[in-house]
């Protein structure tokens, strides 16, 4: 219990104050507990055992001066109101004022002074369990993002995560937080992009954060989540979603790459007349591992959920998608759909998914399903017999296929962004690039 990444988990008491209650219940979860093996059924398929056996020295963070002007060079300008969090903390004075009818705070300042904002729905949207509980015990700082009611917010809010490019030899790790508290009849777009700057060589960066979305009756949250990781890059996500009445949610997510990346998404009706759009695009190769753990809860009736997930898979990565539909008793009228898709590009690539639903009520309406398989001949033919060489052929067959959740980003830089990174990835994709605003 005293090697490996358990050994920066501190032992703490309860002592009656409501944070250090929550970091006390992460931290005996954690030392009673232990982290997951595969012999946990969300984990089998994922091991983080190389994980767990490092001593991740946590990052200080928010003290490299040009940060913000190498984050422009590796994303460019995207229209964005844009936040950087270096190693978790955010870099509020370089960001510049939020737009009209948004709040943007340290999580450090409101915990000081004005805890009551957050104090209901820290820890209590995603539960400290697991690596959310390594979150709660270690989390320095993060961001909470406050939406007037009624607001209608044009410009995307964008956080970026970075670890700034550090260079230390030694391999380290952040936890950020974030939280989303979006007002009775507002409307907003979120953005979250996860980039690794250059600089750090051959130590490993871990990145695990935690986001809690709260969203108000009647409110529109886009919210769009990116990750483009390399062989050094760890990432463990945890996001919750609450939805109140007539409600919606509207989630892409775009995985391109990584040693390591594991989401966590649970979404949770509490208000009837809700509805959550769960997109998501995945490509991995090499040896990358990429595992999404989709849950939705419908405790309130009349919600609809569709979750839609597709991925491409090379050499011998692989992928991991666990959906799960829960209607409760009572919830009556749901809807409640799921479908993953992959494209399998050579016989070495995996992928374990399971869409599977609960369902306690009558008069629901669910469906689920997935597919895997490779490039259709009939398809390839076809191009190739319109004088398209079978390389680009393939190429366009294979983003075709993700690029339909990608497509349904709202903001267009973001898209060329995201359908950039895979196509990059493509044997010679750079010439299709020219045909993505068609």
């Amino acid at each position: 219990m005293t090697d490996g990444l358990i050994s920066r988990v501190p032992s703490l008491s309860p002592t009656g104050d409501w944070l250090a209650d929550l970091r006390a219940r992460a931290s005996s979860h954690l030392l009673e507990e232990g982290f997951p093996g595969k012999k946990h059924e969300r984990w089998r398929f994922t091991s983080v055992r190389a994980l767990v056996d490092t001593a991740f020295e946590t990052t200080r963070g928010g003290d490299t001066e040009d940060v913000e002007a190498r984050v422009v060079d590796a994303l460019g300008d995207d229209g964005t109101w844009r936040l950087v969090l270096e190693s978790g903390h955010p870099r509020l004075t370089a960001a510049g004022t939020p737009p009209d009818g948004v709040s943007v705070r340290s999580l450090r300042d409101v915990i000081d002074n004005d805890a009551a904002l957050v104090a209901p729905l820290l820890g209590d949207i995603v539960a400290p369990e697991q690596f959310a509980a390594l979150n709660g015990a270690l989390f320095q700082d993060g961001v909470v993002i406050v939406v007037a009611p009624g607001a209608v917010v044009e410009q995307p809010i964008h956080l970026v995560y970075t670890d700034g490019g550090a260079t230390d030899a030694s391999s380290t790790a952040s936890y950020p937080r974030a939280m989303v508290i979006a007002g009775d009849n507002s409307q907003c777009t979120l953005i979250e992009s996860f980039i690794e700057l250059p600089g750090r060589g051959a130590s490993k960066h871990l990145t695990n954060v935690v986001a809690e979305l709260s969203i108000g009756a009647n409110a529109r949250l886009d919210h769009v989540r990116v990750t483009q990781g390399t062989e050094r890059s760890l990432q463990l996500g945890y996001l919750g979603a609450r939805l109140a009445r007539d409600a919606r949610y509207a989630s892409q997510v775009v995985a391109v790459g990584g040693a390591l990346t594991r989401l966590e998404l649970n979404v949770r009706f509490d208000g009837p007349g809700a509805e959550a759009e769960l997109d998501g695009a995945y490509h991995v190769q090499g040896t990358e591992h990429v595992d999404h753990h989709v849950r939705v809860e419908h405790v309130a009736g009349r919600c609809t959920s569709r979750v839609r997930y597709r991925g491409l898979l090379d050499d011998r990565s692989h992928a991991v998608f666990d959906v799960i539909g829960v209607v409760h008793e009572g919830a009556v009228g749901s809807a409640a759909h799921q479908e993953n898709r992959n494209l399998l590009l050579s016989d070495d690539a995996t992928v374990d998914t399971k869409p599977h639903l609960e369902i306690e009520c009558d008069e629901v309406t669910a469906s689920h399903g997935a597919t895997v398989g490779a490039l259709d001949d009939a398809q390839l033919f076809y191009l190739r017999s319109r004088a398209i060489p079978e390389e680009e052929a393939r190429n366009i067959l294979q983003f075709a296929f993700v690029r339909e959740p990608i497509d349904r980003i709202q903001h267009a830089p973001i898209v060329t962004r995201t359908s950039t990174a895979i196509l990059r990835r493509l044997p010679n994709g750079e010439g299709l690039m020219e045909g993505l605003s068609t």
